[in-house]
């Protein structure tokens, strides 16, 4: 007998109920409700990240375990006596990569492991638990506004998407300016007298760059040798651009009057400079508003006017952009050149590979093929990142893959509002990336390891790639193949060891100083 007509028939005597397949189960819709609310409920939890096991990160041993002033004030002495990098460099080696720490009463950290710097940079869920921190934001903001490189989220978005067509790559436009600028350095340059690169490639970046972006460049070079021209107006904006930048990084004055002064009674000179700086950029937007000139399609400043983005937007577009071409560039062109005018095996490889060009200027194409000018410019990149040092900021409760347990290599959590900062200059260092040499220049290194390593982040990583680095690479190439071109000879003139200065980027303290001469025009 089958069961549920059993059940039926013991229901007692009467007719056989009948069953309506066609009718639902649930009668009452009111009860519908409780799954569809369950589900809701638990929606969040499908996205969440899966619960992590954290242990006791390894904490600094603090004289001062209240606030933390003991590392902080050998941090501030650090950066005072130009050594913050070699500083945090063994202080974190010590620590197997990872460091934990109070600044001023809150947990800060310290790190080169390059699965934390993955994490916090390129991993896509796990980098938007990172910001730039209210800190710098705000800063920042009285030079560099709301732009690229002090926002988050979407105005960053905004910002981003904008700028990369122009700045994605380097084309036969751009090679010409710089030939154009590169000229000027080679006509004035005296032979065989002593000079600073570092300061000149200084005041070459700046000129090309507000070329490039405003239509019209500061023409400052020529001043360096004594010239007539009329760089009056852009040598004024260059001073009061390189100390804003210093002065709302926090560095321009580490001794303890210069802090005391500036909290009590402000910085009016930078109060100066902001404003000298503010309106070179406006009196620019002004020209470039008042009609288009041959050429001026090619310049970022009309592009974006003619895209009708809001005069504030573009300012600060333009400071940004000019803040990061300028030092990143003399960064990466004095490190280039304060090795080749020490190594001579290198600088004499290059002009063998460069003679291909029968001493004329390259296309973007030649310069591709240069392989081993590309395996310098890589080494030089490791060794010296114009980028040496950053920091972000935790937006939320969160954690990192490494730096807890005894050995530092299980996850550890990271509260709200923790700063981690990282060093990309002693992570390009690290032997196990890097082989038991990698404290010397050896360009030849790039063969052996064939892919790039996880832990080579010169122009950083992820999203906030930095965006001009073709064009970066492609000037240093161009720049380095048209001077070993026309010098046949390059003298080391640097007395001092190599000795940080950082500002926005790393450069050398005391310049690098060569002579140059046997120009072939």
């Amino acid at each position: 007998m089958d069961v549920n007509n059993s059940l039926l028939w013991s229901a007692g005597p009467g007719p056989i109920p009948t069953v309506d397949h066609a009718q639902p189960v649930v009668h009452n819709p009111i009860l519908l409700l409780i799954p569809v609310t369950i589900f809701l409920v638990t929606l969040p939890s499908l996205f969440q990240k899966p619960p992590q096991v954290y242990d006791k990160p390894r904490w600094y041993p603090h004289k001062d375990p209240i606030l933390g002033l003991d590392v902080l004030f050998d941090i501030a002495q650090s950066v005072y006596n130009h050594r913050f990098l070699t500083f945090t460099a063994d202080l974190i080696n010590r620590f197997n990569g990872t460091i934990t720490y109070l600044s001023l009463g809150r947990q800060a950290v310290y790190t080169i492991d390059p699965a934390n710097i993955h994490a916090m940079l390129v991993d896509r869920t796990h980098s938007q638990d990172f910001g730039l921190g209210p800190t710098r934001r705000r800063n920042w903001k009285p030079l560099f506004g709301s732009g690229i490189f002090n926002s988050d989220g979407v105005t960053w978005k905004h910002h981003r998407s904008t700028l990369r067509p122009a700045l994605s790559h380097a084309g036969p436009d751009m090679l010409e300016v710089f030939e154009t600028h590169l000229q000027v350095l080679i006509r004035l340059v005296p032979d065989g007298r002593t000079v600073d690169l570092q300061r000149i490639f200084h005041a070459l970046t700046l000129d090309v760059s507000t070329h490039l972006f405003l239509g019209a460049s500061t023409e400052i070079l020529p001043s360096l040798f004594g010239s007539d021209s009329d760089g009056s107006r852009g040598r004024e904006f260059a001073a009061a651009f390189e100390y804003a930048q210093r002065a709302v990084s926090g560095i321009d004055d580490f001794s303890l009057s210069g802090i005391c002064w500036r909290f009590v009674f402000g910085d009016a000179r930078l109060d100066r400079a902001l404003r000298t700086v503010h309106a070179f950029i406006d009196e620019a937007i002004d020209h470039a508003s008042g009609g288009f000139t041959a050429g001026s399609g090619q310049v970022l400043l009309y592009k974006l006017l003619n895209e009708g983005r809001s005069r504030e937007d573009i300012k600060y577009d333009m400071i940004n952009l000019l803040a990061a071409g300028k030092d990143s560039m003399t960064s990466f062109m004095g490190s280039i050149w304060y090795i080749l005018c020490q190594r001579q095996d290198i600088l004499e490889n290059l002009r063998a590979e460069i003679s291909v060009l029968h001493g004329q200027p390259p296309t973007i194409e030649q310069l591709s093929k240069l392989t081993y000018l590309h395996m310098v410019l890589q080494e030089v990149l490791r060794l010296y990142p114009p980028v040496a040092a950053n920091q972000r900021t935790a937006e939320v409760d969160t954690f990192l893959p490494r730096g807890g347990g005894a050995d530092g290599k299980s996850p550890m959590r990271v509260p709200r509002g923790a700063s981690v900062g990282y060093s990309v200059y002693a992570m390009h260092r690290m032997p196990e990336f890097f082989g038991p040499d990698a404290d010397e220049f050896r360009p030849e290194r790039w063969v052996d390891i064939g892919v790039r390593p996880k832990a080579y982040m010169p122009f950083h990583a992820g999203a906030r790639t930095c965006l001009g680095q073709h064009l970066a690479l492609a000037l240093g190439k161009y720049s380095t193949v048209r001077l070993v071109q026309c010098y046949q000879r390059v003298e080391n003139r640097n007395e001092l060891p190599w000795e940080e200065k950082l500002g926005l980027n790393c450069s050398s303290r005391h310049g690098v100083l060569v002579g140059l001469s046997q120009c072939v025009s």
